[in-house]
């Protein structure tokens, strides 16, 4: 069975205006095209709808239990072109972003609102896990781009750094450091150190720090919650970036910038070098690039 849309709303135009002539009207059809779409409607469904004679045409009971049908189809059709249209038009739709749990706390969560009062017919998934697995899943394509500490291989994926993020000390607020205003690597290095495991991405960084000083690693952790804890315990001293600091925002807790340290953590935003962003997903990056150039993160 072949059912054209057209066929279909001349059919409910007629039911509406008992009359060939007005239907035809209300569609914009001649008559004599809007009687040929009547009579192939009933040819395709294989029975007559209407009762005709000279002076009107009206619902037979074929046609009665017909029109619930028509209906039903019509708005099923008129729904998926207003589904279409909204994923063309990058209005609806699902995102999903890998993002590293660090970068998780302040920033990002500010504008995934904003995002979500813009586009609220758009959903944005995210996907929280380690640096390199932030990237696997955008090759798996089960994350569309990935928010994610340093530059991946340019062979494999497009980048663009969006920003950078400082490192500062923590410490406990009756611990030495805590004294000073600022405090450099060196310093950092006569104390016992709680670092973050292997394969974070705050790692990679601290391990740089650490080879010309040699840290005193005490314990190694892999949430900031847990590190938040330690620290307050005074268990040891650790470095963190600036986009992680509201989690260290405790009464027992001591935040002091570095004096002598260049390096920074570039945040990213990539993408598989392969396979083109959805429309959805390419207004999403440009939603995050243009939050991104307008963000001063701490200094």
């Amino acid at each position: 069975m072949n059912l054209s849309i057209k066929q279909l709303r001349a059919f409910v135009a007629l039911t509406e205006t008992d009359n060939f002539t007005r239907a035809a009207q209300k569609i914009n059809l001649s008559q004599p095209a809007f009687s040929a779409l009547i009579a192939g409607l009933e040819e395709e469904v294989g029975y007559r709808l209407f009762d005709r004679d000279t002076r009107k045409v009206q619902l037979n009971a074929d046609g009665i239990q017909f029109i619930d049908i028509a209906r039903r189809l019509i708005q099923t059709h008129d729904d998926a072109v207003d589904e279409i249209k909204s994923y063309a038009t990058g209005y609806k739709g699902k995102i999903v972003l890998a993002v590293l749990p660090s970068m998780a706390v302040e920033w990002l969560p500010q504008v995934l609102a904003q995002y979500h009062h813009a586009y609220p017919k758009i959903k944005v998934e995210l996907l929280d896990t380690q640096w390199d697995r932030c990237l696997k899943a955008v090759l798996d394509g089960q994350a569309d781009l990935a928010l994610t500490a340093g530059q991946p291989s340019p062979g494999t994926f497009s980048s663009r750094m969006l920003f950078a993020d400082n490192f500062y000390l923590i410490c406990h607020k009756d611990h030495p450091l805590a004294r000073q205003s600022t405090v450099d690597v060196a310093e950092v290095a006569e104390h016992a150190f709680v670092g973050f495991c292997q394969g974070t991405s705050i790692r990679q960084y601290t391990d740089q720090l650490m080879e010309p000083h040699g840290f005193k690693y005490v314990l190694e952790v892999r949430q900031l919650t847990t590190m938040m804890g330690l620290v307050a315990a005074n268990y040891g001293v650790s470095i963190v970036t600036g986009l992680t600091l509201f989690q260290f925002q405790h009464k027992d807790i001591a935040i002091i910038p570095f004096r002598d340290l260049s390096l920074k953590r570039g945040i990213y935003l990539v993408t598989d070098k392969e396979r083109q962003l959805s429309v959805c997903a390419k207004e999403f990056y440009d939603f995050l690039q243009e939050r991104a150039e307008s963000f001063v993160p701490k200094s």
